[in-house]
């Protein structure tokens, strides 16, 4: 068992490690804050696609009238794409418009420090949801509730900042 030395060493790999996220002092992963490259001696070729940072906030789909659900995500997020595709299955029966919030965008600092270690969140009409995930019952359940101007925030709202100390 061997580790290919000049390859753990290239400064590619080292920029890549930058972007895979950060470490806690206590050993904890963090999620990444995107990556934008900054100018530097590296060509062209060293910085490949996944090197850059696209936000995926914006609309999904939109309807007038109807609760707005808002999926707080960030690129990369496979449990946000099931919970997407949940509310996408519903949405025929349940009208609602489903936003994305990418925690990672520079202006979403609150929201990264709140849910940067529970996304999927969900909100609806902005008000807290259900976080990490969300079952075809439950997504049709509270788009109801929405519709009939009855829901209520639930509790449990993630909050990491709280639970951080410095």
């Amino acid at each position: 068992w061997t580790i290919p030395m000049a390859e753990s060493f290239s400064i590619k790999n080292q920029q890549k490690q930058r972007t895979t996220g950060l470490v806690h002092r206590r050993n904890i992963h963090l999620p990444p804050r995107h990556f934008r490259p900054v100018a530097s001696s590296l060509s062209d070729d060293a910085m490949d696609e996944s090197d850059t940072y696209q936000s995926v906030t914006g609309p999904i789909y939109e309807l007038d009238g109807v609760p707005i659900v808002k999926l707080f995500t960030k690129q990369g997020c496979t449990l946000c794409d099931k919970v997407k595709d949940v509310l996408e299955s519903v949405r025929e029966d349940q009208p609602h418009s489903l936003f994305a919030v990418d925690i990672t965008d520079d202006d979403k600092e609150e929201w990264f420090s709140k849910y940067k270690y529970d996304i999927p969140v969900l909100h609806i009409n902005d008000n807290y949801w259900t976080k990490h995930g969300l079952s075809t019952e439950d997504a049709i359940a509270g788009i109801e509730e929405a519709c009939g101007d009855n829901f209520e925030t639930r509790k449990g709202e993630p909050d990491a900042s709280r639970l951080e100390r410095n």
